[in-house]
């Protein structure tokens, strides 16, 4: 409901709780970019083109709200770096297609695998009785969510 008043209170407690896992993540996500050599923009990018597949440099932009131009230098690092691929576009030759390498998708799925571990280790720090009611709740509402609409909830 929108009028409901839990609302802003569960807002800002989502909120904390974000802020509390980012944090936990923070200092090991930055010395992996570093490692990497790669800004948050590239991940973002990288991100897209591995769940969406090819895309031209105008859809890319789209996604991370940056200028062509932004986009198009953005596009020329990982190329340079062997992270993405670039190829004519059969429908319009004048546009290229971009496409994760397969250096991209590991480079994804290991920034991936650390996020995972990083997260678990925050979950692994709730008490365990906490955790089961956290997991089903979690479930109901990713439910919801996927659905757009409300679930029933367990009796208490």
């Amino acid at each position: 409901m929108a009028g409901d008043a839990s609302v802003p209170l569960l807002t800002e407690q989502l909120i904390e709780l974000m802020a509390l896992l980012h944090s936990r993540m923070a200092g090991d996500a930055m010395g992996l970019m570093a490692e990497l050599n790669i800004t948050m923009p590239q991940i973002v990018c990288m991100h897209a083109l591995r769940g969406g597949g090819a895309r031209n440099v105008g859809a890319i932009s789209n996604i991370l709200s940056l200028s062509a131009s932004a986009t198009s230098h953005l596009v020329d690092k990982l190329f340079e770096r062997g992270m993405v691929s670039r190829a004519e576009d059969p429908a319009d030759r004048r546009q290229k297609v971009i496409s994760l390498t397969p250096l991209g998708v590991e480079t994804v799925d290991r920034l991936a695998r650390a996020r995972t571990e990083q997260i678990g280790a925050a979950v692994a720090d709730i008490d365990p009785e906490l955790r089961v009611q956290l997991s089903q709740f979690v479930d109901l509402i990713l439910i919801q969510l996927r659905r757009g609409g409300p679930t029933a909830c367990p009796e208490s």
